[in-house]
């Protein structure tokens, strides 16, 4: 499939959902031949790459991982060698980030990944992976736009659309995504009003410092109905780590659970302890959401 462009134009830029060597992604394929001559292949790499950033960091996609995957760099390097770095982070976050200078030092990243480092030159548009946590269906939105309006809709049009969140309504509607763990904020629509009802503070330490606040999603992001404010939590971004890993939950009494791998740890002194509840009772969390999810082993 080729990307469509932020104006709705089709761009010379092929890209496909695989998983290589264990790791699954958006490939951009590589942009090569000669300019202008017939073997001339994907001249839209660069704006298709703009476009791909863009709307991970609209969709409130924390950060991503970039694998270089030409059969070149799987021959010569292992998996974990052929991830660009940037900035000295093999994490590449995409919270308030100028998509066009993200791309720039990937395609720097990219220039100087060469099996001779002190060679001249160096390929700016090579064959890539895009990792990222989320779904081949938001996967296929970013490439084509088409979810674009749903992210732009108000919070009001959100809770008018969704009278009441039930999860299990949201398995025919999206597919169901294994989340490992990544230090995102939450989408910005979400989030926003998870603060508000939570009143700047996270649910479990009380900690008030909103730029370290995370919305954590209770049954992984599916699309936009699990996007339902009864389907989140404002967590501070490490209880949120712990919260994804599953060492930490939270019971049908909003009690907090803390596994016993963590009980010689600052965190087991949450364990036991109620949750801040928002103070309107449709803003809770879902109890039904929370059941979906194992409790951490106290043994």
């Amino acid at each position: 499939m080729n990307v469509i462009s932020l104006d709705n134009k089709v761009l010379d830029a092929s890209v496909s959902l695989q998983t290589i060597d264990d790791v699954y992604g958006l490939v951009l394929e590589s942009r090569g031949g000669a300019k202008g001559k017939p073997n001339q292949r994907n001249i839209d790499y660069l704006p298709a790459l703009d476009t791909i950033l863009h709307r991970l960091s609209n969709f409130g996609v924390a950060s991503i991982r970039i694998h270089v995957a030409s059969s070149r760099a799987i021959e010569a390097w292992n998996p974990e060698d052929r991830v660009l770095k940037i900035d000295g982070k093999t994490e590449i976050s995409l919270i308030a980030i100028d998509p066009v200078d993200v791309r720039k030092k990937i395609s720097k990243a990219q220039q100087e990944k060469k099996e001779n480092s002190t060679s001249k030159g160096g390929n700016p548009t090579k064959r890539i992976i895009l990792e990222a946590n989320i779904s081949s269906s938001l996967w296929s939105d970013v490439v084509t736009g088409s979810s674009e309006a749903d992210i732009l809709i108000s919070e009001t049009d959100v809770v008018t659309a969704v009278a009441k969140f039930s999860p299990d309504e949201t398995e025919t509607e999206k597919e169901k995504v294994s989340r490992s763990v990544a230090l995102r904020r939450g989408q910005p629509s979400f989030r926003k009003k998870l603060l508000k009802a939570y009143q700047n503070t996270c649910a479990i330490t009380g900690t008030s410092f909103p730029p370290i606040l995370e919305a954590a999603h209770i049954i992984p992001y599916m699309g936009q109905r699990t996007n339902h404010i009864t389907n989140g939590l404002i967590l501070r971004a490490d209880i949120h780590t712990l919260f994804d890993l599953g060492l930490l939950g939270i019971d049908q009494d909003y009690t907090v659970v803390i596994s016993s791998s963590l009980q010689h740890t600052e965190y087991d002194e949450y364990n036991g302890k109620k949750i801040h509840l928002p103070r309107l009772i449709t803003e809770r969390p879902s109890l039904e959401a929370l059941n979906t999810r194992a409790l951490p082993n106290r043994n």
